[in-house]
């Protein structure tokens, strides 16, 4: 039915489909995960899951497919925003038809996706970069199975490179102050703005001023600037009521009264401002202005106002919510580092609850003897 063979220092799965067709699969140097992916062919070939349906494809036909029928199909669903949709074309473009595209679907396996890993390494890509491109070629050898092309996913057991994470860039209180002062207005109020909402570029770009609540102190964020055209925003979650400060609130009355066209930092034709131009022009030039040397991105503010929340002891979920991440993991994966602090003081309120202090040696000992403070400091607790 299947055995296993052991070719240098890879192991090799070899096994008859329902079709009574002799299959190979290249796993890799663990035995153990080559029995585990044995066991599994045995059991799909018992319950009738090895089927050919459909004849031998090229991966670049099937590359042009999979973006027809499914990438174009989300889009127009509204299931996937165009930017994502430019995103994987993108990364199809340049990373996976190069290296895929003149092979046949039915040839790639995990050898071959593993030399491409090698392949994306040599390039210098961020192992983030490397995860996203996989993450696209997981889904389309997900797609070719369903779609009858391939018995099973070849990329099913490929594993994400990881790395280091880049360590994150953030403003100090003095250097917000002084980014603050040194700008003239409208860019003023625009820095002040990203570093106390932590809104994304494309977001305050888009921002008119009816979606600014004076009265509630809120900014409600329903628009995104996005390759010059004004559309909804990256997710369903980041559609959200951001909470304004009080300067930030005088800050945007202040911009109102002066002559303004429907968006908050539009352009002097009422246009939305070039997002590069922001990016890789005028915020260097204000953080030069600023005596501000080191290498700081605009994208960097909205890191900073998470990190001024957590430095307060802002709830992660509060975070989640203003910052528009689609789940607290996001926002636990990203900022959760900067957290310390946090969770030394959240145990500190443990101890003054236990014991009545902030953990002295007295409060430990009389616990010790018989747990009388504990008992005494609870009470009534559970009324």
């Amino acid at each position: 039915m299947g055995v296993i063979w052991k070719r240098g220092q890879q192991y090799v799965v070899v096994y008859y489909d329902a079709g009574g067709r002799r299959r190979w699969e290249t796993i890799g140097p663990n035995k153990r995960e080559a029995q585990q992916v044995l066991a599994e062919r045995m059991f799909e070939r018992r319950n009738g899951k090895f089927r050919f349906t459909k004849p031998a494809i090229s991966f670049a036909a099937f590359e042009q497919q999979w973006q027809e029928d499914f990438l174009a199909v989300q889009c127009q669903l509204g299931r996937m925003k165009p930017s994502t949709q430019a995103s994987r074309e993108s990364v199809l473009a340049t990373h996976i038809r190069p290296f895929f595209g003149s092979r046949l679907l039915r040839e790639i396996d995990l050898s071959l996706i593993r030399e491409f890993v090698k392949a994306l390494i040599a390039k210098e890509l961020s192992p983030k970069t490397i995860g996203n491109v996989l993450g696209i070629l997981k889904t389309m050898c997900k797609h070719a199975v369903q779609w009858g092309y391939l018995d099973v996913s070849p990329a099913q057991y490929v594993e994400r490179p990881h790395g280091e994470e880049r360590e994150m860039t953030v403003l100090t209180p003095e250097e917000i102050c002084r980014l603050i002062e040194a700008a003239a207005e409208p860019w003023r109020t625009l820095w002040l703005c990203l570093v106390l909402t932590g809104m994304r570029r494309g977001e305050l770009l888009a921002l008119p001023w009816d979606d600014i609540d004076v009265d509630r102190q809120q900014i409600h964020v329903r628009r995104a600037l996005w390759r010059g055209q004004i559309t909804s925003p990256k997710s369903r979650r980041s559609q959200r009521a951001i909470d304004m400060t009080d300067t930030l609130t005088r800050a945007l009355q202040c911009l109102a009264e002066r002559p303004h066209g429907p968006l908050v930092f539009g352009g002097r034709d009422g246009q939305p401002l070039d997002p590069d131009n922001l990016s890789h022009r005028r915020f260097p030039r204000a953080l030069r202005q600023a005596g501000i040397a080191r290498h700081v991105r605009l994208h960097d503010l909205r890191h900073t106002y998470a990190s001024l929340l957590i430095a307060q002891g802002a709830h992660p979920k509060y975070i989640q919510v203003q910052m528009g991440h689609a789940s607290i993991q996001t926002t636990l994966d990203r900022y959760g580092h900067l957290m310390p602090d946090v969770h030394r003081a959240e145990a500190n309120k443990l101890d003054r609850l236990v014991f009545g202090s902030a953990g002295t040696g007295r409060g430990v000992e009389a616990a010790a003897d018989g747990s009388k403070t504990v008992a005494d400091s609870t009470k009534g607790l559970a009324t």
